[in-house]
């Protein structure tokens, strides 16, 4: 607290947030696991992002191919918050592979080279053009006057989607904690 002129003034010093819109698509090694793994592993790396490195989710979608993020961070470049993503789903991955070892030793083998094999970059990353998306993952409405079957099937995919952020917004509890937008 600083006094001013005998007025109590409290200083609070806000951090500046970036946001962010990516389209993260996967690289081959989500060929090497099942899809429901991959996304499990993608939705608990995203969630320990959220809790240890200021990451702040306000929409996501993650698909057998892609995973699209609408996020805030502290840093001007999503490439530092990119990489903490990954090497959380490395560390999983590891963490997973030390397990089977000691419960199979004769299968640790086949998944020691997949280990191996995702050592590349996991994701190749472009920006998020898709408007009509981003306003789906953040909870608004998108209505046309005309009808477009692209947005509707949009519409139908993140309905129903388990791995979505749309789940949140319809006031469920979804597999990725976000930091709901005011719609």
């Amino acid at each position: 607290m600083k006094k001013m002129n005998d007025k109590s003034v409290s200083i609070i010093i806000k951090k500046h947030l970036y946001s962010h819109e990516a389209e993260l698509k996967l690289g081959d090694w989500k060929n090497q696991f099942h899809l429901n793994y991959v996304k499990t592993l993608i939705a608990m790396a995203l969630n320990h992002c959220t809790e240890n490195d200021n990451l702040i989710i306000n929409g996501y979608l993650i698909t057998d191919k892609t995973l699209y993020l609408i996020v805030k961070t502290n840093d001007k470049n999503f490439d530092s918050s990119l990489k903490k993503i990954e090497n959380n789903i490395h560390f999983l991955l590891e963490n997973h592979t030390k397990e089977l070892k000691t419960i199979d030793r004769y299968s640790f083998e086949t998944h020691e080279e997949k280990l191996y094999f995702i050592r590349k970059p996991l994701f190749k990353m472009y920006p998020l053009k898709n408007e009509h998306l981003i306003q789906l993952l953040t909870g608004k409405k998108v209505t046309l006057p005309y009808f477009d079957r692209k947005l509707e099937d949009l519409k139908l995919l993140i309905r129903n989607h388990p791995f979505c952020s749309a789940v949140d917004y319809a006031g469920a509890i979804g597999p990725v904690d976000i930091a709901l937008l005011n719609v």
